[in-house]
């Protein structure tokens, strides 16, 4: 195969990455315009060649795309409430990641972030513990964290309520098992005051997509310390102040933790123009 067959052929497998190409980008036209959904869809189309070219190895850029494609029809088949790029930037923090520990998942929804946090598990020799209430949203403690977001166009604030975003655990075990690798995934049902309580495991990976203030500390204040030196906190909702300003609250950190919060990178903008929801902590 020579250098354009080449290409042309990488083309191709990306395109399969943004299938179900017309329902997509309808989306990405109201939340960003014409234009805007054309630049971001230009650049998601270079990150995602990016990633398949820093494998270092012939089988490591086949995993990738692989990978690629694996994700692709996670995101066309299940409801996901992430963005194709989101995981594809975590899956690199993932594979380049050198500390031993299993992967934890904090609000799985459908399962589809679960399926693909699974495909990683499997290649990188980790077991992925998902820990969700499936039963939806708890109730918002107050006002302040049932309106932390806001629409970018309209202005108007969008409340949390009690039950949003359930998926119940047959339907995420389906989904994993039909899309993912469930034999790598140990399911804890519960609300995360109760089902984290109880663990103490020490992971070097844990995503939280838990949308509630509180429910973000519940995470924190159990996780966090059980985290090894050099792991990775990832969290969405990155680009709402008020949840930043919630999970990063000094004084919460030192009435619960004993320190000072650490620096979180992506607070308000996200990690990339197409992952603006996305940020980390490292430990």
């Amino acid at each position: 195969m020579d250098k354009e067959e080449y290409i042309l052929a990488q083309d191709r497998e990306i395109e399969e990455v943004t299938g179900n190409f017309f329902r997509v980008a309808r989306r990405a036209v109201e939340l960003y315009g014409f234009w805007g959904s054309v630049s971001r869809y230009i650049l998601m189309h270079d990150e995602f060649r990016k990633f398949v070219k820093c494998g270092k190895t012939v089988e490591e850029r086949n995993f990738r795309r692989d990978l690629l494609k694996r994700f692709a029809r996670i995101q066309k088949k299940i409801t996901c409430g992430h963005s194709p790029f989101q995981f594809v930037l975590m899956a690199e923090y993932i594979l380049d990641l050198d500390v031993s520990g299993p992967i934890v998942e904090c609000g799985c929804y459908k399962g589809g972030s679960t399926a693909k946090l699974a495909l990683l598990a499997k290649h990188t020799q980790r077991k992925l513990y998902v820990f969700d209430s499936f039963q939806g949203l708890p109730e918002p403690k107050d006002e302040k964290e049932a309106y932390v977001k806001q629409d970018r166009e309209s202005g108007q604030k969008y409340r949390f309520q009690a039950g949003q975003y359930v998926g119940t655990l047959d339907e995420v075990k389906n989904n994993v098992a039909q899309f993912g690798i469930l034999d790598v995934c140990e399911f804890i049902p519960g609300f995360f005051s109760e089902s984290l309580a109880a663990f103490s495991v020490e992971p070097a990976f844990v995503f939280i997509d838990v949308d509630l203030v509180s429910s973000a500390r519940d995470c924190l204040k159990i996780l966090w310390p059980l985290l090894k030196p050099g792991g990775f906190f990832f969290t969405h909702e990155a680009m709402y102040p008020s949840y930043i300003e919630g999970i990063l609250d000094r004084e919460w950190w030192r009435e619960n933790l004993d320190q000072c919060p650490p620096v979180i990178f992506g607070a308000g903008s996200g990690l990339s123009p197409v992952a603006d929801t996305i940020a980390y902590m490292r430990k």
